[in-house]
């Protein structure tokens, strides 16, 4: 038994494999290169979460693209969002006059997405769009601005390709639900 295989064995099932992640990504990026077409696109990815789909992501758009990566969280190490955002914003970087590509792992509260939203907004981007790989079905409070879904899935608690749980999981090549 390999260590991927002891990890997986923590799932209590897998919600989606690498083939449809992978299918679903591609086809988001056909999306994104005819919006975009003949245009720079400057992606903000959200980090740490959404690494594996932001590289898998631009890895396929046959354009040229500005990378600014922040740092975003409302989980604070848990399973529910603690409903404050915390945001690491880059001094000096200005996105006026930009096409601007929002994206992010997972749509849940969208309290993360609506802060950075108005955030890039107040800047002047010539465009703005959001993306994320999973949007959750659950009420929210505000509605979050989404241009591009990958799945919608049920309000579970999900790790794996990217996400985690304190710190654990994101290497996982599928995305799954943990055993309780």
């Amino acid at each position: 038994m390999n260590a991927l295989t002891g990890v997986l064995s923590d799932l209590d099932r897998v919600l989606l494999s690498a083939d449809d992640i992978h299918a679903r990504v591609a086809d988001m990026a056909k999306q994104i290169e005819r919006d975009y077409a003949g245009k720079l696109i400057t992606v903000v990815a959200l980090m740490d979460g959404a690494l594996f789909f932001v590289a898998d992501l631009l890895r396929q758009i046959d354009l040229p693209i500005r990378l600014v990566t922040l740092g975003a969280s409302s989980y604070h190490g848990g399973t529910q969002s603690s409903g404050q955002v915390k945001l690491q914003w880059l001094a000096g970087v200005s996105f006026t006059g930009e096409h601007v590509l929002l994206l992010d792992d997972i749509l849940d509260t969208g309290l993360t997405l609506t802060a950075l939203h108005e955030r890039l907004s107040a800047e002047a981007p010539a465009t703005l769009r959001t993306g994320v790989l999973l949007n959750k079905k659950r009420p929210r409070a505000q509605d979050s601005t989404l241009d591009y879904c990958g799945f919608e899935i049920e309000d579970e608690f999900v790790v794996g390709y990217g996400m985690d749980y304190q710190g654990r999981f994101r290497n996982l090549p599928c995305i799954g639900i943990l055993k309780p």
